[in-house]
């Protein structure tokens, strides 16, 4: 008759001892008391047979208890019991080492990825930001090449209308101008009138249908005359812009707005009534919207 202790019997079965002790009692089985220490609960080997065959475990070789052995309290019975349960997890720790290795390396070539990302993003920014300023560098300087040949040429015709004594076309019947194209008519009768900084320090009005319009600016007739438009050109010493009518419901309105489209994209500001479109305003507002195109 083979005798053991409820703990090993939990042991071979591989369950907790609290599990044992319930299948025993399921069972009916009696426990006996250590030979040497009473405080030790014993099953014999042949009902932990017999609970092991109810419940479908296998047990594993037991060895019988030697009651002349000396006592083994608790605590040295799971010292030797440690050794045994230690070397499955320090082998489950063995191979685990490697793949936590390589899930360390993989981590860190993905931050090293994700900041190679971030620069190459960085540096397509800045490349598209220069490209935008070489070519807004470009077409201004287009723009006042283009203005700096023509002022000239609009002071000289200014001069030789207001210097007494040019000599004047002799009288006679003047050529008839080519008839123009209903196309480039549409194109002309469409473009709003231009009011342009000229080199002696005055302005020209050019309207597409009237030719040039002589006008005091700030005057009486100047404020009539922007009455009767929708729209106009502005070009200054500081900025140019397209002045509109506002719109309500359809019918046009006393206010006016200033824009200028750069890049596809449109900077505005208001320019107020048609009283206050003096020249003073204009130019300013011209300013503040170079100024706005140069801030971006």
């Amino acid at each position: 008759m083979t005798l053991l202790p409820v703990t090993d019997g939990a042991r071979l079965l591989g369950i907790h001892p609290k599990t044992l002790h319930h299948w025993l009692k399921e069972a009916h089985v009696p426990l006996s008391t250590h030979p040497t220490d009473a405080r030790m609960k014993c099953v014999m080997e042949e009902h932990l047979q017999q609970v092991a065959s109810l419940h479908g475990r296998p047990l594993q070789a037991s060895r019988p208890l030697d009651v002349a052995s000396p006592l083994l309290v608790p605590s040295q019975v799971q010292a030797l019991s440690a050794p045994e349960n230690e070397r499955e997890p320090a082998s489950t720790a063995c191979s685990l080492l490697p793949s936590h290795m390589q899930e360390a390396d993989q981590i860190q070539r993905l931050a090293s990825l994700e900041t190679k990302v971030v620069t190459l993003q960085e540096q397509i920014a800045q490349l598209t930001l220069a490209l935008l300023q070489e070519r807004e560098r470009s077409v201004e300087h287009r723009l006042t090449a283009l203005e700096s040949f023509l002022q000239p040429l609009v002071g000289t015709q200014l001069s030789a209308l207001s210097i007494p004594g040019v000599e004047q076309e002799p009288p006679g019947p003047r050529p008839v101008p080519r008839p123009l194209h209903p196309v480039e008519q549409l194109a002309r009768s469409r473009m709003p009138p231009l009011i342009e900084y000229s080199a002696p320090g005055t302005y020209v009005i050019i309207s597409s249908q009237e030719g040039e319009v002589h006008l005091e600016p700030n005057s009486r007739a100047w404020f009539d005359w922007l009455a009767t438009l929708s729209s106009f050109r502005f070009v200054g010493p500081m900025g140019r812009f397209t002045g509109h009518r506002g719109y309500k419901d359809g019918q046009q309105t006393r206010y006016w707005s200033a824009s200028r489209c750069v890049r596809r994209h449109t900077y505005k500001q208001y320019l107020g009534m048609t009283e206050s479109l003096t020249i003073a305003n204009l130019e300013r507002t011209a300013a503040r919207l170079q100024s706005d195109i140069e801030a971006r």
